[in-house]
């Protein structure tokens, strides 16, 4: 199987943790690419053009980080990451989706020119940050595709967007972070 991710993409990041807790990482061919770049090798694995993407050994092209780890978890070994409610997992798992894509879009949107930038677009991107936080659920003695979702988008939001203080309002996901990003899997991935 090739994967193709780029480090600081909190996209790739889930499937890398995922990655690593079903213990596929030696089964994987890892390929670092900036798709922003448009570098020959992604354009040829995926006319999409964007990370993660996962050609599967069977030639199957996977795209989407939760369809990715989705697969990952089916053919990895150890305990399932979508285990015993799965549309409780998944709609956590989607919630904490959605809280990458805000975040990933206030960065890129301020990449942009700055008189080429929509200040509103922003503004509701960060509502979407702030209204979200308050209603991600996380629980002690568990790390299933939820909660791998959520500490990706929490540890992005740290990384690109520290302005963000949501660690002061929100203590005791700021301690839940702190533990997960001591498991193995989110230490040999961190950007």
């Amino acid at each position: 199987m090739k994967l193709y991710f780029n480090k600081p993409s909190p996209y790739a990041r889930k499937v890398r943790v995922v990655a690593h807790e079903k213990q596929l990482v030696e089964r994987l061919e890892w390929h670092e690419v900036d798709p922003w770049a448009d570098p020959r090798a992604l354009l040829d694995a995926t006319p999409i053009g964007k990370v993660p993407a996962l050609l599967t050994d069977d030639d199957l092209l996977l795209t989407e980080s939760q369809t990715i780890a989705e697969y990952l978890d089916s053919v990895g070994s150890g305990p399932p990451l979508i285990a015993g409610n799965r549309f409780e997992v998944l709609a956590r798992a989607a919630l904490a989706q959605g809280l990458i894509d805000a975040a990933f879009g206030m960065v890129i949107e301020r990449r942009r020119p700055a008189a080429q930038q929509w200040q509103g677009w922003h503004e509701r991107l960060r509502r979407a940050v702030d209204r979200t936080l308050p209603r991600l659920a996380v629980s002690e003695g568990r790390f299933d595709l939820g909660d791998i979702s959520t500490a990706c988008a929490l540890a992005y939001i740290d990384f690109r967007l520290p302005e963000i203080a949501w660690r002061e309002s929100h203590s005791r996901l700021a301690a839940w972070l702190d533990r997960a990003n001591r498991r193995p899997s989110m230490a040999a991935t961190g950007a």
